[in-house]
């Protein structure tokens, strides 16, 4: 699996699920948050099969639902749904919509190796491991297939929102998990794990991974800044602005690249829509009036970036559009 939740084992096991996915794409996307291979790796995956016909189906969405958002926050679960009769978009949404369905749906989506449903509605987890732990009716067995998900999960650090060590367990260097998050200067921390790495024994292999896991985030994610600088230079400007904070001492080329590209007024505003977009997706909006506020937020940049669209220039126009086109995917979903 490509998603880098991802990585090596040494003293600290790192566990990165083997096989691949099946329609992890746009064109299979139905509802809820889009995912990435890389949104997926090292973490526990909970897959639900059904279809907007079956009553037995229909049934178990309310409680696929609350467990879905039982987890929303906690980066260590990915729930995803499956539909697996023929395609109705508009019938499939109202449904989801109806019963409160927030999470990933995906028409046919499926884990490589996953076992065969002998009918819908059927589930399975998968592990960090790749290993499938758990099949069944999440209907009929509902309580079995939240324990699975919960046994899971208990072998995982609980990781804050954009930790660089997804999918790794730490025996040794609990001290730093909070501390190594995008976004926030990690610089100290690494040179804090040099000198343990040095000290030998377990506690320095884990350090020692730990150190090249961060590496392995740096490499990407500047990889990642420059394969967007000329189609969706404000994603690269947006990424540039958590690389910089992450790693303040080794951006300072980066910056001077994306200097011209920051000239552009258009592009900076861009940049700007997407920090919020990236702020405003982790907002709880648990009740029916946090709901409406934050689509009035929501719609409010909406409405600026519609202030803007006649003047982006010729090389930013793309950008707009998948900036818009975020802002309109988060909208349906609190609507």
């Amino acid at each position: 699996m490509k998603t880098s939740l991802l990585l090596l084992c040494c003293g600290l096991a790192v566990a990165t699920v083997q096989a691949g996915f099946r329609n992890l794409n746009d064109g299979a996307h139905l509802s809820g948050p889009k995912l990435t291979e890389k949104d997926l790796t090292g973490r526990v995956i909970a897959v639900e099969e059904w279809g907007y016909q079956c009553p037995p189906c229909k049934a178990s969405l309310p409680h696929i639902a609350k467990l879905a958002k039982s987890y929303e926050k906690d980066p260590r679960v990915a729930i995803i749904g499956s539909h697996v009769q023929n395609r109705d978009e508009s019938a499939v949404r109202d449904l989801l919509k109806k019963n409160g369905c927030e999470y990933p749906v995906y028409q046919w989506f499926g884990v490589d190796g996953s076992p065969s449903a002998p009918g819908i509605p059927f589930a399975y987890v998968v592990n960090p491991k790749g290993e499938v732990i758990w099949q069944g009716n999440p209907y009929s067995k509902f309580a079995e297939f939240e324990k699975a998900i919960a046994e899971a999960v208990k072998t995982m650090p609980k990781l804050p929102q954009g930790s660089l060590l997804a999918g790794v367990e730490i025996n040794h260097c609990k001290d730093v998990v909070k501390r190594l998050v995008a976004g926030q200067n990690i610089e100290t921390v690494l040179r804090q794990l040099e000198a343990r790495a040095s000290r030998g024994g377990a506690a320095a292999d884990e350090a020692k991974a730990i150190i090249e896991r961060c590496e392995e985030w740096a490499e990407e994610t500047e990889a990642t800044i420059r394969d967007n600088m000329e189609t969706f230079p404000s994603k690269a400007i947006a990424l540039a602005q958590t690389y910089a904070r992450t790693f303040p001492k080794r951006s300072a080329e980066l910056k001077q690249e994306l200097a011209t590209l920051a000239k552009d007024p258009i592009v900076t505003k861009l940049a700007n829509s997407r920090a919020n977009y990236d702020k405003l997706i982790k907002t709880k909006a648990e009740t029916a009036n946090a709901r409406k506020q934050l689509l009035s937020k929501v719609k409010m940049q909406l409405r600026q970036l519609a202030t803007f669209a006649e003047t982006a220039t010729e090389t930013a126009k793309e950008d707009f559009e998948e900036v818009k086109a975020l802002w309109e995917d988060f909208s349906k979903t609190l609507e």
